[in-house]
């Protein structure tokens, strides 16, 4: 068994049910989704500012590769929530995906602290 169906059987046998929807299509498929550490939290911007904390609540995804994430668009649902990628990159062994990677957070309204400070949007 090659490390590629290794990873994807260990996911498929133990992920939890997920459905990804990006670009009007909707697919079921199975990943783990769990809380972020504390200590992962220093990676992926969970510092403070002047005028408050920022959002805290970030989720880790590892997924199969064959669906493939999209930033600040795909979303993936579990049976009680729904989450927003908001950054992902695939694993790759040699030239072979082995499986996809994200930093999610709940799906909603964007809240105040998603907002860039030095950018706008029109």
């Amino acid at each position: 068994m090659s490390f590629l169906n290794c990873v994807n059987g260990e996911i498929g046998r133990y992920g939890s049910r997920v459905t990804i929807t990006q670009q009007g299509a909707t697919v079921e498929s199975r990943a783990f989704v769990e809380p972020l550490r504390y200590r992962n939290k220093i990676y992926i911007g969970g510092e403070y500012h002047q005028l408050g904390g920022l959002r805290r609540e970030k989720y880790l995804y590892v997924g199969k590769p064959d669906h493939r994430l999209i930033e600040n668009e795909t979303v993936i649902q579990t049976q009680d929530s729904q989450y927003i990628v908001k950054r992902c990159e695939t694993y790759f062994v040699q030239d072979t995906p082995v499986y996809e990677w994200a930093i999610l957070v709940p799906y909603g309204d964007r809240q105040e602290d998603d907002y860039d400070a030095y950018t706008t949007n029109c």
